[in-house]
């Protein structure tokens, strides 16, 4: 039975099964996060964390939180966005201490990052984080060498198909550092992103690369079990 991978989806927002999927489900914020816990299963995989976009509700990492990263499967969805207003001292102040506790409690990472590629990549660096997601990758391809070097992985989304920067990722990444992902059960451009749109990134794939649908599944395979 083919199995297909997403490596980044808020499914606690969709609310319904997917079968042949394996799901690692970010969260936003404490209540996603105890709502992923919920819903860990053996296709399932969840994470625990706080989006930068959510930063300015005050929310803290402080024990309760803490003690939900010791259950998840790994911390996300966390990161940097400098395209929001939070100031970038106060969301690197959050996601350094979230790479602190990715060490201490040996999780992976699940990343998002907005114009902010370099940083991500030197913290996680200066933190020695050894499991790293950088999902929707769609910043500078030659920085995908150093992602490469340092071991960590990309997602590709849905929207490879029509966003310019994202597709010239898609046609230069090292197929070796390649996972796919829906982001499903968030909204983007008016669509509703689900794992299932994840066939067509395949075959989307399979294209633009030269290889058959067979084989960059396979490659996804094995890449998800590498980094969960």
């Amino acid at each position: 039975m083919l199995m297909y991978y997403d490596a980044h989806c808020h499914y606690n927002l969709l609310g319904k099964p997917y079968p042949n999927y394996v799901i690692a489900s970010v969260s936003m914020d404490y209540s996603s996060s105890i709502q992923n816990l919920n819903i860990k299963s053996k296709n399932i995989l969840v994470g625990v964390g706080i989006h930068p976009w959510n930063i300015s509700k005050g929310e803290a990492i402080d024990d309760k939180i803490i003690s939900l990263i010791k259950k998840a499967d790994f911390i996300g969805e966390i990161g940097l966005d400098y395209r929001i207003e939070t100031p970038k001292e106060v969301q690197i102040k959050y996601f350094t201490k979230f790479l602190e506790l990715a060490n201490e409690y040996n999780k992976m990472v699940n990343i998002h990052s907005v114009d902010s590629y370099e940083d991500v990549i030197k913290l996680l660096a200066k933190y020695e984080i050894k499991k790293a997601i950088i999902h929707w990758y769609s910043g500078p391809t030659d920085l995908l060498k150093d992602i490469e070097g340092a071991g960590y992985f990309i997602t590709i989304n849905p929207s490879v198909t029509f966003q310019k920067k994202h597709k010239l990722v898609a046609e230069k990444a090292p197929l070796d550092i390649i996972l796919t992902e829906s982001d499903g059960g968030y909204v983007y451009k008016g669509k509703l992103l689900e794992p299932t749109m994840i066939k067509d990134t395949i075959h989307y794939l399979s294209l633009i690369r030269g290889i058959s649908e067979d084989e960059i599944s396979k490659i996804i395979e094995r890449n998800f079990h590498k980094i969960y």
